[in-house]
């Protein structure tokens, strides 16, 4: 299932932003997450948590496009994070991205706030 919305007029590159916040970080995905830059994102998550970071908060906002490799992505983390004894935290995205994550049956599954 994927979620789609227009494009922005820039059509931005894929980017991870990562935003150190007290005692968690924040990890914001930019542009389309999906097969060709879930392992972009997934690396990135990885790096975090071998340094050690044990709460990490995604944050959907800026996210354009979500297809199922971004899907089993985040259920996967949430998974692991939850094995670990660790905490994920997603910020709500757009409409049709939360949509999405519905439709998949995954929302239920994930610990959501609503904004950062």
């Amino acid at each position: 299932m994927m979620a789609y919305e227009p494009r922005s007029q820039d059509n931005r590159p894929f980017n991870v932003e990562v935003r150190p916040a007290g005692d968690h970080v924040v990890v914001a995905p930019v542009g389309e997450l999906d097969i060709a830059t879930a392992p972009e994102l997934e690396q990135k998550l990885r790096e975090l948590a071998d340094a050690g970071w044990t709460h990490l908060v995604i944050d959907l906002r800026e996210l354009d496009f979500l297809d199922s490799s971004g899907i089993r992505l985040l259920v996967a983390r949430d998974q692991l994070a939850r094995s670990d004894g660790h905490d994920l935290t997603l910020i709500e995205g757009s409409a049709a991205i939360q949509r999405t994550l519905r439709l998949a049956g995954v929302a239920e599954l994930l610990s959501f706030r609503a904004d950062g």
